[in-house]
């Protein structure tokens, strides 16, 4: 498995990260697993993934906590982020600080798909 092809799951809701892990283990992607922000930082920093897929609300450090410290600390890991609800500000910060794109939940897993291909295709 190479290293572009590997992505971190995260979020605080099991069967989500399980279901987004089958689906994406299915297409290709070795996965990496973090049940919120502050892990997400630990994991991803550690293992080399070339993105993140992460829900914006979680217990102790949200998704856009997350992505700012991810983005500072390694710019070039493209984060994707899904959430049901979140603010409108949030949601700007975010885009600010370099998401790559933001998906509704319940992710639609072929939409999905899409944006992981277009980010490896686009460097």
């Amino acid at each position: 498995m190479t290293l572009e092809r590997r992505i971190a799951v995260v979020d605080d809701d099991d069967a989500m990260v399980e279901t987004l892990c089958d689906i994406l283990e299915l297409h290709g992607w070795e996965t990496v697993r973090a049940k919120d922000g502050l892990e997400a930082v630990d994991v991803v920093l550690k293992s080399g993934v070339r993105v993140v897929l992460m829900d914006v609300r979680m217990p102790r450090m949200n998704g856009v906590d997350a992505l700012v410290e991810i983005k500072r600390r390694s710019p070039n890991i493209n984060v994707v982020l899904f959430t049901a609800s979140a603010a409108q500000e949030l949601l700007q910060r975010a885009e600010r600080h370099g998401v790559a794109r933001i998906l509704k939940k319940p992710v639609d897993a072929r939409e999905l798909l899409s944006v992981l291909d277009g980010l490896l295709a686009s460097g």
